[in-house]
């Protein structure tokens, strides 16, 4: 309900190069919850001790809430979505949800990896074009019942997914990925100023990590009920 608030806000381990962690946020500013953003640098090898004792397998990002832990991309954005305020970004309709994790697949196992390797200097660009050809055809052609804006229709986590790889080609000076494709940057366009499912007055793509804070090694807070 809008004006709730949570016991405490969340704290969330991340970096500003990670594209999971950009989810993790856009998750977050979508559903309305606050969060002590706190930077941890891959690059300096082992997690710092404390960290190693909450997240053992050293997966990042990993957020905490109050004395629960969770890590796993996916697993945090399913707890932000329940906890956070206004309507679920999981679809009802079983076949709607089946396309959104369908393209929550692609964008996670086809496009980032290598637009992470394109942020880094490295990376197949054709390998990215193609999965963001298919993105086009599906913004183009989507299945009768995913009638709107968006991948699966309406706003779901299917397109945080894919705002976190497409935000990624921004930082890594590669928008045209995006731009020259007509229905991904309409698409795109759309997805920068969605207004918060929670009705906050917060668009969640302006919490994402910008190139300076890439270059800082910053990561934002989230606060909207503060």
């Amino acid at each position: 309900m809008l004006g709730d608030h949570l016991r405490e806000k969340m704290k969330l381990y991340g970096h500003p190069q990670c594209a999971n962690t950009a989810k993790v946020l856009f998750t977050a500013a979508e559903k309305g919850v606050d969060i002590e953003s706190h930077t941890v640098d891959p690059s300096e090898g082992s997690l710092p001790a404390d960290l190693q004792q909450i997240t053992p397998y050293g997966a990042m990002p990993v957020l905490v809430d109050v004395d629960f832990v969770v890590y796993g991309t996916p697993a945090i954005m399913s707890y932000l979505d329940d906890k956070g305020f206004g309507p679920s970004l999981l679809p009802r309709n079983g076949v709607v949800r089946a396309i959104n994790y369908q393209w929550a697949f692609i964008a996670t196992e086809y496009a980032q990896p290598q637009v992470t390797a394109l942020m880094s200097g490295d990376g197949d660009k054709q390998a990215i074009s193609k999965a963001f050809d298919g993105l086009e055809q599906q913004l183009q052609t989507k299945n009768p019942i995913c009638r709107g804006d968006y991948i699966c229709g309406a706003f779901t986590l299917a397109d945080i997914h894919w705002a976190a790889v497409a935000h990624g080609c921004e930082l890594a000076n590669a928008s045209d990925i995006v731009t020259s494709r007509p229905a991904v940057n309409a698409w795109w366009g759309k997805v920068k100023t969605h207004p918060s499912t929670s009705k906050e007055k917060i668009v969640a793509y302006d919490v994402l990590p910008t190139a300076a804070d890439v270059q800082n090694g910053t990561l934002r807070d989230i606060q909207i009920n503060a």
